[in-house]
């Protein structure tokens, strides 16, 4: 059996009525069998993959694969974008779509909470009050805040009361600044997210936030993104002596960078076997969570690309990387529904 820490999905009753209501500046239009949606004054759209509302497809998926349970948020670009995040509003309507999604799901997928990023002053309030009506044992948070990054100051309420809620915290990069040095937003999908995720955790690291609040169950999207590889590349910076030693890669933490590396969770949408075997073996199966990305194609939405090296693991191991792990970060809290 498997438990699903990295999955999307979207209602459709919820698109079509974004084009009769907006919410927060988001309005929807069909475009054949697509639903395309944009924001306020802005002519960039994002043309939706039908699965992420297609119930039928993937309740058929998740049992066939013998997924017992399936922790989703909405799609990234709807938690943030370059120069904003999701407000109170929109966080509200998301957290109430999410519900009439898992009472569907033949108690095979579970809601985890988004967070309004946008009013970083109520964005902690706003949390507490999702946790308390819904029962969130997890959230999903973009790499940054619109641009805004994670470590900046005025999130410390936030991850205080995250540490001490207990809740799981899903990382998903996300777009801070538009794609044109990409060239196309897809090759920033490709090589630009990992590198979001990488950027986060660095920061969050050097400037003290995993030093603070050691008790965060931080789980990473697409295997950690680049931080597993370049772990010893972070390291070097906090021993250096020399001339390139600086004072700020010791300031706010007591630890080389790769103790607090150790501490986090990655999934195993690596998209790769190569990918997938080095971040287990470098970060131990203790570490590993089974992750699909489900539905997009730039994932493993089938698990074609994680379940042959999770295979060859002693069972022990596997067993970890498939359910054990996420379910002792999720703990004896019941589900949210």
């Amino acid at each position: 059996m498997i438990v699903d820490m990295h999955a999307h999905a979207l209602s459709e009753r919820f698109i079509v009525d974004l084009a009769q209501s907006p919410v927060a500046s988001l309005r929807s239009q069909k475009e054949g069998e697509y639903y395309a949606i944009r924001r306020a004054g802005d002519d960039r759209k994002s043309t939706l993959d039908p699965h992420l509302f297609d119930m039928e497809t993937r309740l058929a998926s998740l049992k066939r694969r013998g997924v017992e349970r399936q922790l989703f948020g909405p799609p990234p670009f709807l938690v943030s974008w370059p120069g904003g995040a999701a407000n109170v509003e929109l966080v509200r309507a998301l957290h109430a779509m999410q519900r009439t999604i898992a009472a569907e799901a033949e108690g095979l997928m579970e809601p985890i909470a988004v967070l309004a990023l946008g009013e970083p002053e109520r964005c902690a309030e706003e949390l507490q009050r999702g946790y308390d009506e819904y029962g969130f044992r997890a959230l999903i948070m973009p790499s940054s805040a619109g641009g805004r990054p994670l470590d900046d100051p005025i999130f410390e309420p936030l991850f205080a009361l995250i540490e001490r809620l207990g809740l799981v915290i899903f990382m998903h990069p996300t777009t801070a600044v538009a794609s044109d040095r990409f060239g196309m937003y897809g090759i920033h999908v490709l090589v630009g997210f990992p590198f979001e995720t990488t950027l986060a955790v660095t920061r969050l690291i050097y400037n003290g936030v995993l030093e603070r609040h050691p008790a965060l169950k931080l789980v990473l999207a697409h295997g950690g993104g680049d931080l597993v590889f370049l772990r010893g590349r972070l390291d070097s910076a906090y021993e250096a002596t020399g001339w390139e030693a600086d004072p700020y890669f010791r300031q706010h933490i007591t630890q080389a960078p790769s103790k607090y590396l150790d501490r986090l969770y990655y999934d195993t949408c690596a998209l790769s076997e190569d990918s997938n075997r080095f971040v287990i073996q470098t970060m131990g199966t203790e570490r590993v969570v089974f992750g699909s990305d489900y539905p997009f194609d730039i994932g493993d939405p089938e698990g074609r690309r994680s379940v042959p090296v999770i295979d060859a693991l002693p069972a022990g191991d596997r067993e970890k990387v498939c359910r054990l792990n996420a379910l002792r970060l999720l703990g004896d809290r019941p589900p949210a529904a």
